[in-house]
């Protein structure tokens, strides 16, 4: 991206996502997080105003499990530059060792804390009882997305040879969708959880292929204008889903088409408005790029210490902030500070962790050079 003009990138949506992924992916993180613990701050409106601001911040808490999916459609998109800079098994190696110390870690905790049985931990830790029991047992997501890695170097390669990109995506979105209704009697429920958010990963694929093979497509206004309207519409039905109990033919729907939608169209105007931005005002423009960034780098150990400490701690931490007088924002606040600062420390941990390794395996494996 570096090597780009900045004009160009400018241009074409697909290279803005791509150069905007980190803010993505921080603003999915605090997102998901707001999902999970935010208390409401206006309670017991009394005016007309007063409601509608409640039941838009409702609206927003509510519709927050869709930073699942643009971490999805930005991990497929990752996925596409990942594969391309090292080897199959330094691409698995790099995957694993990203994701699964920092979860592991958690599931210790959680063991601890929730006083889990041998057998539970082994079947949690290990992913086993997410394909076999629930895939909430524990921390869905990350078995989810381990499982999309290990898939995906096998449909990167059918991908690549595949000449029309687009209907190889489609082809495959249509395969995806008689598999759904095929196996609606079949499939546990709780799996389409994971299941439903298989097409926006797909789509994140082709996204990335778009941003690194087509440089040339330049975005217009009428583009904007259609996202904008695909924008609406995934909010729209996200109410209808989350509110007025809506749903067409496919199990779990509402994790398909609303939050799919919502999940190809933000992006792009988000990457579109910081653009502007940072064009307009260069200086604001990167700070607000560096700090949502930072979200970005620590979103799985944001999403870990909500399952491994919050859920066990919350009611304790939001009790004791409130008891000295704070309002429900500044408990809002003050949960997101403390999360974030875990977060950071389980992310440096993990580093310096893999940091060591690295350094005594490159230390041994030049000591038994020497030695022949």
């Amino acid at each position: 991206m570096s090597t780009e003009n900045t004009s160009d990138i400018s241009k074409n949506g697909f290279l803005l996502i791509s150069k905007y992924r980190a803010v993505l992916m921080g603003i999915a993180a605090v997102w998901i997080h707001v999902y999970h613990t935010w208390i409401h701050t206006i309670i017991n409106p009394a005016t007309g105003f007063g409601i509608a601001m409640s039941n838009v911040e409702n609206y927003i808490a509510l519709i927050g499990n869709c930073g699942v999916d643009i971490f999805l459609l930005m991990s497929g998109m990752g996925l596409t530059y990942a594969i391309k800079k090292d080897k199959l098994p330094v691409f698995y190696y790099r995957r694993i060792r990203r994701v699964y110390l920092p979860f592991l870690i958690a599931a210790v905790v959680s063991a601890v804390f929730e006083k889990w049985t041998l057998a539970k931990f082994i079947g949690n830790a290990s992913g086993f009882n997410f394909f076999a029991v629930d895939i909430n047992s524990y921390c869905w997501f990350v078995p989810a997305v381990i499982t999309l890695y290990l898939f995906f170097p096998l449909y990167y390669m059918v991908f690549e040879k595949v000449k029309n990109k687009l209907v190889c995506t489609s082809v495959t979105l249509l395969i995806w969708l008689l598999l759904n209704l095929m196996l609606r009697n079949v499939m546990r429920v709780d799996m389409y959880g994971f299941f439903n958010r298989i097409p926006v990963f797909l789509i994140g694929i082709f996204f990335g292929y778009m941003a690194q093979n087509r440089k040339d497509v330049v975005f217009k206004a009428w583009h904007y204008i259609l996202l904008i309207l695909v924008f609406a519409l995934s909010l729209f039905l996200l109410y209808l889903y989350k509110f007025r109990n809506f749903s067409i033919v496919l199990v779990q729907e509402k994790l398909v088409i609303p939050n799919s939608l919502f999940a190809v169209s933000f992006p792009f105007l988000v990457a579109k408005l910081l653009d502007l931005i940072e064009r307009r005002f260069p200086k604001t423009g990167r700070i607000i790029a560096k700090v949502i960034g930072f979200w970005g780098m620590i979103s799985l150990e944001i999403y870990l210490i909500y399952t491994c400490f919050l859920v066990t701690f919350f009611s304790p931490i939001v009790l004791a902030i409130h008891s000295v007088g704070a309002p429900p924002f500044v408990v809002n606040l003050a949960v997101f500070a403390i999360t974030s600062l875990l977060a950071w420390v389980l992310n440096m941990a993990c580093t310096y962790f893999w940091k060591l390794v690295e350094a005594l395996t490159k230390k041994i494996k030049n000591a038994i050079l020497t030695q022949k």
